[in-house]
């Protein structure tokens, strides 16, 4: 049984035959790039995953240009929460690096007294949302669940 549906699919994808719209990811080109914003919360080694499977990584967020530009994006788009970005500092605690391994080169507006997580909070996120802790970073556990942004090159 299963052997007629993979050929039927491997049919559609030869022939062109769209897939289904609905689950394909949706990319918004802002801010001089390219950015899927998640529909899904993931750990963030597996929105780091996801993002590859897409031909992406996890957002690097370079100055605060971008920062805003992302933040402004989010709040046209009713987006709210807190998003995994790429910044974090799992290698040696306090060295914040990015998708491309370089360090972080700015201050990003952290929110209260973060990071305050020392070695079991390595990985970084955005607030997104129209409040007070609107555009600020957080560390937290890379294993929690929170939504993300791919950027493709």
């Amino acid at each position: 049984m299963r052997l007629p549906i993979i050929f039927l699919s491997i049919q559609m994808l030869v022939r062109g035959i769209p897939v289904n719209q609905e689950n394909t990811p949706h990319w918004s080109d802002v801010c001089g790039g390219s950015y899927l914003f998640s529909e899904d919360a993931k750990t963030w080694f597996d929105a780091a995953g996801n993002c590859e499977l897409y031909g992406s990584h996890l957002v690097q967020i370079d100055d605060i240009s971008e920062n805003n530009c992302l933040l402004e994006h989010a709040h046209s788009q009713e987006f709210a929460g807190y998003w995994w970005h790429s910044g974090n500092d799992i290698e040696i605690e306090g060295v914040y690096r990015q998708a491309d391994g370089e360090y972080i080169q700015w201050q990003p507006i952290w929110w209260d007294n973060n990071p305050s997580g020392g070695k079991v909070e390595n990985c970084l996120l955005i607030r997104l949302e129209s409040s007070e802790y609107a555009g600020k970073w957080w560390d937290d556990h890379c294993t929690s669940t929170h939504h993300y942004i791919c950027e493709r090159a």
